[in-house]
């Protein structure tokens, strides 16, 4: 396993996370729609991206990012496309011959169906005219999958609604949803049908500045979380071996617990790097102070790695937004947590007391802040704070 930082990390780079995939299915069993819901940079789109390659037999699994995706009819059309895609096919078949099972009439059921009678060339911007949603639900309802179940997992779902949002007004935002609510809804279809949602951005955020939470309230959030410390270890281990690396158990820890504290993959791979780095400069003991001698260098030198985190807040947030997020996050980096009150007095300040709890939960879901204790936030990871306090 090597280094895979600011990518998604798939095959021998994924660090195996097993109870985060069974739970998913678990919840699939159970009948739901999943919302896999954490902040930037925990794994999402690598999680999905292991289902996919590595898909159960009980699922056809398809893949779908529809972060260009600006109208509802294009975004159906997608998803029937990736459906049909020979790629999926060809994985999934190779997972049932693995199992030593059958697929009886499963893709040529698929193909037979021809999504509601009509071949169609997706490459081919003649049939523009096609309403792909009302194909979409007339390949579901046709379609027979050898009691299988297709399983959607599409990435960037909340960026579709701003961009058709943006594109074509709220209004068409909203019918969007509610299409999507019907499929989700319709007994038929649900039997066959599964998604899983995800993205960069809140779904909650989104559909709230729409008024519309009511269509996505039938979706169960799935909460990745950061690692356990036991995993964390792992990984780091794992990672150190790779390049030759020894230190103790007790030097992790304290790497893991004092330094890096939010034990997600891509901070545990920074603070790696920085000290693989430092080590092919002076082969010395990995101890303590070899260890806060690398955080200070991953501070120094982790602009290339964290400088999104400052250029998204522009694309999020409107200038008033984003002076008013500019101040609140330096006043996050002068203490250990802060009061939400003293934070609302900033959006006061800003005029933006009605906005204030969804910058807040937009803050929250992108990765910058946390609510450490009943009404106190605080930065979510050391290493942000620190690098946020030296160099915005």
């Amino acid at each position: 396993m090597k280094l895979s930082i600011g990518k998604t990390a798939t095959g021998d780079n994924f660090f195996q996370r097993d109870k985060v995939i069974a739970e998913i299915y678990e919840a699939l069993e159970e009948g739901q729609n999943l919302l896999l819901s954490a902040p930037r940079r925990v794994g999402k789109t690598s999680i999905i991206h292991y289902i996919k390659d590595n898909p159960s037999e009980d699922y056809y699994c398809v893949y779908v990012d529809t972060e260009d995706v600006s109208d509802s009819q294009t975004f159906f059309k997608v998803l029937l496309k990736a459906i049909f895609d020979i790629e999926n096919k060809s994985r999934f078949l190779k997972t049932i011959e693995k199992a030593g099972k059958k697929l009886k009439g499963f893709f040529s059921s698929i193909e037979n169906v021809e999504i509601g009678g009509v071949k169609i060339d997706f490459n081919d911007k003649s049939d523009e005219k096609i309403d792909y949603y009302e194909k979409f639900k007339d390949f579901l309802e046709k379609v027979d999958l050898d009691n299988r179940t297709i399983l959607l997992m599409v990435d960037e779902f909340p960026v579709t609604i701003e961009h058709i949002r943006d594109e074509q007004g709220e209004q068409a935002a909203r019918n969007f949803l509610k299409q999507n609510r019907a499929i989700r809804q319709n007994d038929k279809y649900n039997q066959k049908i599964k998604f899983i949602y995800t993205g960069s951005i809140g779904l909650l955020s989104v559909v709230k500045k729409l008024n519309a939470t009511a269509d996505v309230n039938d979706i169960q959030t799935y909460k990745l979380r950061p690692l356990p410390l036991r995993d964390a270890l792992d990984l780091a281990r794992v990672l150190l071996k790779s390049y030759q690396i020894e230190t103790s158990e007790d030097v992790l820890v304290y790497l893991l617990k004092e330094k890096i504290e939010w034990l997600i993959p891509f901070h545990i791979q920074l603070a790696i790097k920085e000290i693989r780095d430092l080590y092919r400069i002076e082969e010395r003991e990995v101890n303590q102070s070899f260890i806060d001698q690398a955080f200070n260098e991953l501070i120094l030198n982790g602009s290339i790695y964290l400088e999104h985190y400052r250029g998204r807040l522009s694309q999020v947030f409107n200038r008033n937004e984003l002076a008013l997020v500019h101040e609140l996050l330096k006043k996050l980096t002068e203490a250990v947590s802060v009061s939400e009150l003293e934070l609302y007095d900033l959006a006061v300040k800003h005029q933006l007391e009605d906005s204030f709890k969804n910058i807040l939960l937009t803050l929250e879901y992108d990765g910058y802040i946390a609510e450490a204790n009943e009404k106190q936030w605080r930065f979510y990871s050391p290493i942000l704070k620190k690098w946020w306090s030296k160099n915005v």
